[in-house]
């Protein structure tokens, strides 16, 4: 699914949308309110008010219910999310990239606090963990660009198809990532009048 309308990029500027979203896209089940409401310290009926608007710009869809027909039942309106990139506005553009950001710097700050209390303890952390974050520059031509993004984006997807439905469940260990590479542009050249 490509986000391409400026209101419905506007719509997820909301950190829990955005938590039913990564939820609702990496699962690929189905959820209730009340079970996505509990990811997001939301009572149900304020999650519900949030599933009606990211139903509104077809972001999930309601599915059918399963057992219980009590409580409606939500999924992802496709596979994938992505951010349109060539149409729409620069600045709802710019706003559910920072909602993103900061979502994911939340996440770093509580992982950091967490190391931190696990040190504190005399816990000493696995020789294979994941680093907190890695950032660095690669010197790759146009051709091989185009080869580590995509060999970088098959490893997601082979990880992200491979997890069983009992691996997806709404209480599963979850492992977050975020992924940008950004190749260099020459500064434009500027033209004296």
């Amino acid at each position: 699914m490509s986000i391409t309308d400026p209101q419905a990029i506007r719509a997820l500027a909301h950190d829990a949308r955005l938590i039913v979203l990564d939820e609702l896209f990496a699962s690929q089940a189905t959820r209730t309110a009340t079970e996505l409401a509990s990811l997001c310290s939301l009572t149900p009926s304020a999650m519900s008010y949030h599933l009606r608007a990211l139903e509104k710009y077809g972001y999930v869809t309601r599915a059918a219910s399963e057992g219980d027909a009590r409580e409606r039942r939500w999924r992802a309106a496709g596979e994938r999310l992505e951010l349109n990139t060539h149409d729409g506005s620069s600045n709802a553009k710019t706003a559910y990239l920072n909602v993103q950001l900061n979502q994911f710097r939340t996440r770093l700050n509580a992982e950091v606090e967490r190391r931190q209390a696990e040190a504190k303890a005399g816990i000493i952390p696995p020789d294979d963990r994941p680093p907190l974050l890695s950032s660095g520059l690669v010197f790759l031509p146009e051709e091989k660009q185009k080869e580590f993004n995509r060999r970088l984006m098959d490893l997601i997807y082979e990880y992200e198809a491979m997890a069983t439905a009992e691996e997806r469940a709404i209480d599963s260990t979850k492992m977050f990532y975020l992924v940008s590479l950004l190749p260099e542009y020459p500064p434009p050249v500027e033209h004296k009048a």
